[in-house]
């Protein structure tokens, strides 16, 4: 394989980043489903401020990935905090970045202070051109701002951008971790790391949460690979949020030594195989492609080599495509999931309102509350002796 394409992707394999996860919910329950009363919740007693002084050190366990249960990741947060989630593989993806990702957070008792794993993720910078013999998605963002807007716009729609500042701090960290590392076939390493600052509205009260996340960019011959390194956001009620007890959080994530030294021999074993197999497939398609223009003669040998070349960019292209429509269809779902709301749409008022995600139908009564049910028959009217109007999933 060429030292091009062994270097980004190899570069990218050995970095780590981390995904989101949210969602707190008021409910009341009902035989046929719950109601929920987004009034009631800007009444919800004030939230304590977290103490940054009373940490426990908890575990990110990957319950599946190589055999048996084993801790991906120890971190500190709150004392009395509750921890969800771990580590989700899908080793259908052939970019080894993307193959795993850290579905966790951890919240207060009420779940209004939230700290949460940010989505990772690898890709190819779209503008420097794609190389077809890198399995990893074309993506835009070119810095660690863009990406964090990205990830807030997904994970939190609506959010606003308050604002945005550099971390060179982690920049001066990474790049002495990479000083004592060699560079394979000189590609040339650079970094960037930054704190992107959003407010939204969750549940009738106005949030504010700091997303920290650092990019790692590896350039050779014009081509650019990039992955997410650190990524961890919490989230408060504005005039609460802790950008302390942020640091100290982050500042406390290490990952296990031994699930690492698996995760890196898996992604070394992956990578080996994907481009021995690409290999393989290009010599015997080259073999058959060699013994037609053999047999047709030296008068259409120029043209049949032509048509070849030509056959091979469209292979290429339709696999690129194929690949980001994967990566695209699970990177959605991912950011699905962090959330633990579904936003609805009232047809009528046209207001949107985030209820639990757990429930397949909605409905909005006219005494102002909602409806939630797995029930498709439900009628309020009926069921409730209430009327309600039927309230629309925006996604």
């Amino acid at each position: 394989m060429s030292g091009k394409r062994w270097t980004c992707w190899t570069m990218a394999t050995l970095s780590l980043a981390m995904v989101a996860a949210s969602g707190a919910q008021v409910p009341q329950s009902h035989p046929s489903g719950v109601f929920h009363d987004s009034r009631q919740t800007a009444a919800v007693a004030p939230p304590t401020r977290p103490s940054v002084d009373r940490l426990e050190r908890v575990s990110i366990i990957d319950g599946s990935g190589f055999g048996q249960p084993m801790a991906a990741m120890t971190l500190e947060v709150p004392v009395g905090w509750l921890a969800r989630g771990g580590v989700e593989w899908n080793r259908q993806l052939e970019c080894t970045l993307n193959a795993y990702q850290l579905h966790w957070s951890a919240a207060s008792a009420d779940g209004l202070h939230e700290v949460s794993a940010l989505p990772r993720l690898s890709w190819q910078l779209e503008s420097a051109g794609l190389v077809p013999t890198n399995p990893c998605p074309g993506a835009p963002f070119s810095d660690a701002r863009q990406y964090l807007e990205h990830i807030a716009r997904n994970a939190r729609p609506g959010a606003r951008v308050l604002s945005y500042r550099q971390r060179p701090d982690l920049v001066e960290q990474m790049r002495q971790g990479a000083a004592q590392q060699t560079s394979p076939n000189g590609a040339r390493m650079s970094w960037d790391a930054g704190e992107l600052l959003i407010g939204y509205a969750l549940q009738g009260r106005e949030m504010r949460e700091s997303m920290v996340a650092a990019v790692s960019r590896s350039e050779m011959q014009g081509s650019v690979s990039m992955w997410a390194e650190t990524g961890l956001a919490l989230r408060a009620p504005d005039g609460q949020l802790d950008f302390a007890l942020l640091e100290r959080i982050r500042s406390s994530a290490r990952y296990d030594k031994a699930w690492m030294e698996q995760v890196t021999a898996w992604a070394m074993d992956t990578m080996r195989r994907y481009f021995a197999n690409q290999a393989a497939n290009i010599q015997q398609w080259h073999a058959r492609r060699m013994s037609e223009i053999n047999a047709a003669g030296m008068a259409a040998r120029h043209q049949i080599r032509m048509e070849t070349i030509a056959d091979i960019g469209r292979i290429n292209q339709q696999t690129v495509a194929r690949r980001s429509a994967v990566d695209d269809r699970i990177h959605a779902r991912n950011l699905d999931a962090i959330q633990e709301v579904q936003p609805w749409r009232d047809p009528d008022s046209g207001r949107q309102i985030d209820l639990s995600i757990h429930y397949k139908h909605a409905w909005q009564l006219e005494d102002g509350r909602q409806f939630l049910t797995n029930d498709s028959q439900f009628e309020p009217g009926r069921d409730l002796g209430i009327r309600g109007r039927r309230l629309e999933p925006v996604r």
